[in-house]
């Protein structure tokens, strides 16, 4: 293995879950305005039991493992949000992320941070198959619970592309796909979760909307603490409520408590959960600060290896 792979596997992973989700439906309406495409994918379609995927001769191989991966995540995902997927479900696959750049598929331009994205005009789901197979499967399986997401918040006899999806915050929509994707735990979750209550600045879930709690790893928090409390089984109700009487009557009516209540409860489970780690060790007596962000002039250091010799430590900065 190159010694510079660990590094680049995790920046992908981080950026992965900076950028990748659903798109809102008015986003799919300009189809490859302004991006540049490097070549002609010639395009044929592998058609499962549920699924239409399409993909280009030389994934050959790759798409014939993705099919099984989505179709397993079908199944799991139908018991558990309580619902069949209206419809054969589109599928995009990309070799590469280069490749996955130059998508007409979905309008504008898509960073290098992108993991994957399921637009709602047509539910189709586009990512590219890159990185290691289980990374692979996990964005196949947070896509398709937006798929799912559309499917169930689209009003009966409303037209492409309508649903509820976004008027609801992205702690909902996006924490959901990744507590159904990748669980109730996840250590890059508990990292923020200790970091938060060490600091004694946990958020409410009214704090949720505000940008600077990172939706995904936040919002997939609260779904694991929903789902320990009261079951995976009151998540479609939620889902459906919220979308038609938002957050605060889904919380009511489903749960049987308000916001406020279930954001204290689940504040004091944090720290009841972290008190024994803070107790045992505090950051001074356990590392050491090798950089600080005012050394590089840089906001943003991430995915950091360390050289064989256990000398130098190489990371990516902005």
């Amino acid at each position: 293995m190159h010694r510079t792979q660990p590094l680049r596997l995790a920046i992908a992973a981080l950026a992965f879950c900076l950028i990748s989700g659903a798109v809102a439906p008015a986003s799919a309406q300009y189809f490859g305005r302004n991006k540049v495409q490097y070549r002609t994918f010639d395009f044929q379609v592998l058609k499962t039991e549920h699924f239409d995927i399409y993909f280009y001769p030389s994934e050959k191989t790759g798409v014939e493992i993705a099919a099984r991966m989505a179709e397993r995540w079908r199944v799991r995902l139908e018991q558990l949000l309580q619902h069949e997927l209206s419809g054969r479900q589109p599928l995009i696959l990309y070799g590469s992320h280069v490749d996955f750049e130059q998508t007409n598929v979905i309008g504008g331009e898509i960073g290098e941070g992108t993991g994957g994205v399921t637009e709602g005009v047509r539910r189709r789901i586009v990512l590219p198959l890159a990185g290691p197979l289980a990374e692979t499967d996990h964005v196949i399986g947070h896509e398709l619970v937006h798929a799912f997401q559309y499917d169930i918040m689209k009003p009966p006899d409303s037209g492409p592309g309508e649903n509820g999806a976004e008027r609801l915050p992205l702690w909902f929509i996006e924490g959901m796909a990744e507590y159904l994707s990748i669980g109730p735990v996840d250590p890059n979750t508990a990292m923020w979760l200790r970091d938060a209550a060490r600091q004694e600045k946990l958020p409410t879930i009214k704090d949720l909307d505000n940008p600077k709690f990172f939706p995904y790893r936040w919002g997939q928090a609260l779904w694991a603490y929903i789902g320990g409390r009261w079951g995976d089984d009151v998540i479609p109700s939620m889902l459906t409520v919220a979308s038609r009487r938002g957050i605060e009557e889904a919380f009511q009516q489903v749960l049987g408590e308000p916001t406020k209540q279930v954001s204290a409860d689940w504040q004091a489970s944090i720290q009841e959960t972290y008190a024994p780690i803070l107790a045992s060790a505090k950051a001074g007596e356990t590392g050491k600060r090798v950089v600080q962000s005012k050394d590089l002039g840089a906001d943003l250091n991430v995915g950091p290896a360390i050289s064989p010799d256990g000398r130098w430590i190489a990371f990516l900065s902005t």
